[in-house]
């Protein structure tokens, strides 16, 4: 169950390191520097579908539980007619780091709601979410700024079938500086799902996603290197190895 939906059905009723080389082209700095750009933005419409009916988190009241996307504690409260996230810095939850507030509109089965983030990996972070249930489809969109100045717009349409669920979104991340990246996700009704992306830069990607957000894929561009595979863990963290074997690691979705 997509995180969320349970509310409106209650409510109608890049640096790293090199390996030896084993063949095909070198990549470049300028080939590290933009798989590192194309996979990063694509970690960030992870992280920002977190708050979206297109997560793959069910709508469970309760913990605090440790987000390690965020790097904070966050507690789930719903109630009839409200889905809130809480976000903490500590699991005591003395130290308030922003929420994710949504509020039903029974007459319209529409979920709407504001979302900031105050400290953590992402202080700064501000946007709003809308949903709307009808029949056995969810729809909605979503705008989320980045304290870095970067966009990110998604819209998502969910069909729900007892208590599983499968969909699309498609999104756009844009930075301050120009670049851009869409992609396309699909989502299955066992939890996996599919991103398919491109982006300013020429690059092109399909990343197969198990239920626990681990997965791999590849990546495809103009620069030397490429084809690449990447391989990731549930929180992110993983290794791009280029066509002649040299390697390149990243945690949480972010190259240093």
């Amino acid at each position: 169950m997509f995180a969320l939906t349970g509310l409106l059905i209650q409510g109608c009723g890049g640096a790293g390191s090199t390996s030896t080389q084993t063949g095909g082209t070198a990549p470049t700095a300028q080939t590290k520097a933009n798989i590192g750009t194309h996979l990063t933005n694509a970690g960030t419409g992870l992280l920002v579908n977190s708050f979206t009916a297109f997560s793959a988190a069910a709508p469970i009241a309760g913990g605090p539980v440790y987000d390690s996307r965020l790097g904070l504690w966050v507690v789930t409260t719903i109630t009839l007619t409200t889905y809130t996230r809480t976000f903490y810095q500590d699991k005591a939850e003395t130290e308030p780091a922003g929420s994710a507030v949504y509020t039903l509109d029974v007459s319209t089965k529409t979920l709407s709601g504001a979302i900031t983030i105050t400290k953590g990996n992402y202080a700064g972070l501000s946007g709003t979410y809308s949903a709307t249930k009808s029949g056995s489809v969810i729809s909605g969109n979503e705008s989320v700024t980045l304290p870095s100045g970067t966009t990110v717009i998604s819209q998502f349409s969910i069909t729900l079938s007892g208590l599983t669920s499968s969909g699309t979104l498609t999104e756009t991340v844009t930075q301050p500086g120009g670049y851009s990246e869409t992609s396309t996700v699909t989502r299955n009704s066992n939890g996996t799902f599919q991103i398919k992306a491109s982006d300013s830069n020429g690059y092109s990607s399909t990343l197969n996603f198990n239920a626990d957000y681990s997965g791999t894929g590849t990546v495809s561009g103009p620069d030397p290197g490429l084809p690449a595979t990447v391989k990731w863990n549930s929180v992110g963290t993983g290794t791009v190895t280029f066509s002649d074997g040299v390697t390149l690691n990243f945690t949480n979705w972010q190259f240093t």
